[in-house]
């Protein structure tokens, strides 16, 4: 649990989304799996829903990045990096948001770069307050890379993170700050065993 107060937990929206709309496809084909006349087929479409669906859970929606303090906690699908302000050497928007240690890069899950047209109306929308009058371009057009346009997820996320950086103190050397990693094995686990128990139900009957 993070108790610092100015803790802030991104989320991807459009994820999220996606995994909503997973689940309520799945429910539909789950019912209609469950509703058949034989039990095997039956159970192998229940396992499979519920595998599925928890893929969904893994993927899109529990993925977040959550800044502190301190540094950055990313929580991607399969591990949890923890990236400390003093270890954090550069800061990208290309593909995703990613986050760079001396020998590392650790991509944000949660922060994915948008689309060009998405990114192109949001360059729009977002200029229309502070566009230079003596240069009308679109922001990108001007040469803002796309994963850093406000208001899409890469670009609110780096900003975060970016700001909060200039603000941290220095010091220590960047080579000698620990960044730990934890492996979900319990995700891992339960992702491989779906396969293995719908491959499975045919020896139950």
């Amino acid at each position: 649990m993070n108790d610092d107060p100015r803790a802030v937990t991104v989320h991807s929206r459009v994820n999220r989304g996606m995994a909503i709309f997973c689940w309520a496809l799945l429910a539909v084909l789950g019912a209609l799996g469950a509703m058949q006349a034989e039990p095997r087929g039956a159970v192998a479409a229940v396992i499979a829903v519920v595998w599925l669906a928890y893929a969904a859970f893994v993927v899109l929606w529990a993925p977040a990045l959550v800044v502190d303090r301190a540094g950055c906690e990313i929580r991607n699908p399969l591990r949890t990096v923890r990236v400390a302000w003093e270890a954090l050497i550069h800061v990208d928007t290309r593909y995703s948001l990613t986050l760079f240690t001396p020998n590392r890069r650790w991509p944000v899950w949660c922060a994915p770069q948008a689309g060009r047209l998405s990114a192109r109306r949001k360059a729009r929308r977002a200029g229309d307050d502070d566009r230079d009058p003596r240069d009308p371009r679109n922001p990108l057009d001007a040469g803002m890379r796309i994963g850093d346009v406000p208001g899409t997820e890469s670009g609110d996320a780096a900003r975060l993170v970016r700001d909060r950086w200039a603000s941290a103190p220095r010091g220590a050397d960047a080579e000698a700050v620990a960044v730990p990693v934890v492996l979900h094995w319990s995700r891992v686990a339960a992702l491989a065993a779906g396969p293995l128990l719908i491959a499975g139900v045919p020896l139950l009957f």
